[in-house]
C-alpha cells in the first residue's frame, strides 16, 4: 500500500503542468543570462518538452538568432512547433533527438541547455560528447536538474541515492560525468529554484573544450 501511494504521487507530479511550479518567462530570463543569450545567439534546448523555455529563449535571441529544440517523440515535437506558431516565433528549429545523440548539426550552437533532462539520459557519455560536437569551441553548457528524491526513487532501499538509479541526479555525480567527458566547471548554483514537489533544483554551468581563454 505504501508503494502504491508513492507511485500515485510520482505519477501526479509527472503529469502536473509546469506552470504550477514556476513562471517560465521569469526562469527564461535567468537562464538567458547563464547562456549569454543575446541577439543573434544560437542555442539548443535538449529535451525541450512542449517548448516553453525554447520559445522564450528564442524571443530573446531575436530573428537573427536561432533556437534548436530537440525531442524524441513526434507528439512533443509537434507541440513545440504549435507553441512557436501560436506565439509568432519563427526562429525555432525542431529536431528529432536520439537516445545516444542530440541530432544537432556540428558547431551549430553557442550554448546548450538541458532542464530536468540530464538525469534521464541512459548514455550520458555519448550525449556529452555529442553536445561538444554541436557546440562551438568553448561554448556553454547549462544543466538544470535536481537530486534524487525519496518519493521518486526506486522502491528498493538499496537503489536510493545511487547514481542513475533514482529519479534525479546529485550535483557531484553530474559534474563527475560531465568533467570526465571534457567539460570544464564554470559555476554551480545549488539553489536554482525551490519547487517543493521536485526538491531544490540546481544549475550547473560548464564550458566545452577549446576557444579562447576566459
Amino acid at each position: 500500500m505504501r508503494h502504491e501511494w508513492r507511485l500515485a504521487f510520482a505519477v501526479a507530479l509527472a503529469c502536473a503542468p509546469s506552470a504550477a511550479f514556476a513562471d517560465g518567462a521569469t526562469e527564461a530570463e535567468r537562464l538567458a543570462k547563464l547562456l549569454d543569450a543575446r541577439a543573434g545567439s544560437r542555442i539548443a534546448d535538449i529535451g525541450a518538452g512542449e517548448g516553453e523555455l525554447a520559445v522564450e529563449i528564442a524571443k530573446r535571441v531575436g530573428p537573427s538568432g536561432r533556437v534548436y529544440a530537440t525531442e524524441l517523440a513526434e507528439e512533443e515535437r509537434a507541440a513545440i512547433r504549435e507553441r512557436a506558431r501560436a506565439e509568432g516565433v519563427a526562429n525555432v528549429e525542431v529536431i528529432e533527438a536520439q537516445i545516444s545523440a542530440t541530432g544537432l548539426p556540428t558547431a551549430c550552437c553557442d550554448a546548450v541547455f538541458l532542464r530536468n533532462v540530464y538525469h534521464h539520459l541512459s548514455d550520458p557519455s555519448a550525449i556529452a560528447k555529442d553536445i561538444q560536437r554541436a557546440l562551438v569551441p568553448g561554448g556553454t553548457l547549462v544543466v538544470i536538474d535536481f537530486p534524487p528524491t525519496w518519493f521518486l526513487a526506486p522502491w528498493s532501499p538499496e537503489g536510493v541515492g545511487e547514481e542513475r538509479s533514482g529519479h534525479g541526479i546529485t550535483i557531484e555525480a553530474a559534474l563527475r560525468e560531465l568533467e570526465s567527458a571534457g567539460f570544464t566547471r564554470v559555476d554551480v548554483i545549488e539553489s536554482w529554484s525551490d519547487r517543493w514537489l521536485a526538491g531544490d533544483e540546481y544549475a550547473l554551468v560548464l564550458r566545452a573544450p577549446g576557444g579562447p581563454a576566459r
